[in-house]
């Protein structure tokens, strides 16, 4: 994919170099010391953002978007307004004039990139990567045990917009739809589904190659890496977790499995040693169960 272009307008040349070296390495940047001089260049040529200046002498912000929207190559550009003054009649004037979004100067080079990315990942043209993804869906998850729906129907639409892997999106609006029918249990059940789904993404797990494994044959592993941890061979602890990660885990315990490899990543072995005691106690309990309703008639081959 070519690399996108950014129009900076500034009056300030220090502001216009140093926006051009924090974004040179991802965009080709166009800088432009006037407002005259940015419209001049869309009547000949097209960009994909422009950051704008609002205070600008002669032709301030403003002034410029109002006339760049009536140019061929300005009327859906999106431009993000870089003010020293966040007052409400600028909000008023540029949310009329279709801004996405104001920075405040003086500026956090790690937002700016931030806003600009969200920007085109709302576009479609930067897809929402898979860790971004999971945080957000997690977010929304809590949010949803929090019963703050309101913020949740918010925080979807908003994701809606962006690109992302076909299923999950179409998942995201499951849950949408599912708030607004009121079913509540239905929505936090989708969202679980979500985040099982890209915890596979994540790991690159292929759920079909997936070997099954039987409940005592988890435990078996899982003691022995107890046992791993318990004598401080922390390698072997963490090469045990990897290979159990190979195996068809109910969701649960492989969400554990992970966050017990990561704790042994990070040579926290004392928090890793809580997880597997704690998944021992889950896959234990979950056998006992499923051995009550197999005595009852019913029998996962799954499983076994």
């Amino acid at each position: 994919m070519s690399r996108m272009k950014i129009m900076v307008v500034d009056d300030n040349t220090v502001n216009l170099a140093t926006v051009e070296q924090e974004l040179s390495d991802r965009y080709d940047i166009i800088p432009m010391l006037t407002g005259r001089r940015a419209i001049k260049y869309l009547y000949r040529e097209t960009c994909d953002m422009i950051l704008l200046d609002v205070q600008m002498p002669i032709m301030d912000g403003i002034e410029t978007l109002r006339e760049i929207r009536t140019q061929e190559n300005g009327v859906d550009v999106p431009v993000i307004f870089l003010t020293a003054k966040r007052d409400a009649q600028t909000v008023l004037e540029g949310s009329k004039l279709g801004i996405v979004d104001f920075i405040t100067k003086p500026f956090d080079a790690d937002d700016l990139k931030m806003r600009i990315d969200n920007v085109f990942k709302k576009l479609g043209v930067l897809p929402l990567e898979n860790e971004e993804l999971a945080q957000r869906v997690n977010n929304i998850y809590h949010e949803l045990l929090d019963l703050e729906e309101d913020k949740v129907k918010k925080e979807i639409e908003e994701m809606l917009q962006f690109k992302m892997d076909d299923e999950i999106l179409g998942r995201l609006n499951n849950v949408k739809i599912k708030l607004e029918a009121d079913n509540y249990d239905g929505a936090l059940e989708m969202v679980e589904h979500i985040m099982e789904m890209l915890d596979y993404m994540l790991d690159n797990v292929d759920s079909s190659a997936l070997t099954p494994i039987s409940m005592p044959e988890i435990i078996t592993r899982l003691n022995a890496t107890m046992d791993d941890l318990d004598s401080y061979k922390t390698a072997e602890a963490l090469d045990r977790l990897k290979e159990l990660k190979g195996y068809e885990l109910p969701p649960d315990v492989r969400k554990k499995v992970k966050k017990a490899v990561d704790c042994l990543k990070a040579y926290d072995d004392v928090e890793a040693k809580k997880i597997v005691d704690d998944m021992i106690m889950f896959v234990n309990e979950s056998d006992e169960m499923k051995n009550k309703k197999s005595y009852g008639g019913y029998h996962s081959s799954r499983l076994n």
